[in-house]
């Protein structure tokens, strides 16, 4: 059974208890009484029942209901929240919007294909990830299946930077070397470059 359809059923089973229940509240708190109490040197002998106490009948039957509601919210809550979303191998964020869940997991989507990918899908960008629907989540994996993404993008990084100190051109030695290599002066301000171009070849 799909998890929203469970969540209805558990929303569904929720309304019939309360119904079924809310009475016994009523009833319940109707009859409400305080014990007696003994006070005095003749407590044994003499007890003082106070006035019969009756709780309202609404108020009880507005807490029932406002309870059974608020367990059948968090049994919903709790069937969306099973269900995860993986694109690309990856673990989509569910209390995002789409676009940018799609930003924040997956690597080698930015904010122009993020937005792109969501309009050739037809799915509005801004729309909550727990909202999507089973078809627009089978829609967004054969999109996602036409970029190349997560290693098999970072194994192109890496075979374009090495194929580039290969054929000794100047972009790869100065990457050998931890130079930038766009042309930004290297006397200061390279911390990044001395940092990461080693790696990238």
């Amino acid at each position: 059974m799909a998890p929203r359809v469970q969540a209805f059923v558990a929303l569904l089973a929720t309304t019939a208890l309360l119904s079924a229940l809310a009475p016994a509240f009523i009833a319940a708190g109707s009859e409400a009484r305080a014990p007696p109490t003994a006070f005095g040197r003749f407590a044994a002998a003499q007890r003082v029942v106070p006035p019969q106490v009756k709780a309202s009948q609404p108020f009880v039957g507005a807490a029932g209901i406002a309870a059974f509601m608020a367990v059948g919210a968090a049994l919903a809550r709790q069937a969306l929240t099973v269900r995860r979303l993986r694109l690309a191998g990856k673990e989509i964020p569910r209390n995002k919007e789409l676009a940018y869940a799609l930003m924040c997991a997956v690597f080698g989507i930015g904010k122009t294909t993020a937005f792109k990918i969501c309009v050739d899908c037809g799915i509005d960008p801004h729309k909550t990830v727990s909202t999507l629907s089973e078809d627009e989540e089978l829609r967004l994996a054969e999109e996602l299946g036409k970029y190349t993404l997560e290693n098999p993008l970072r194994r192109m990084y890496k075979a374009n930077c090495t194929t580039l100190l290969e054929i000794k051109h100047r972009r790869g030695i100065r990457m050998s070397k931890g130079l930038p290599v766009r042309w930004q002066r290297s006397k200061t301000n390279n911390r990044n470059a001395r940092k990461l171009n080693p790696f990238r070849v």
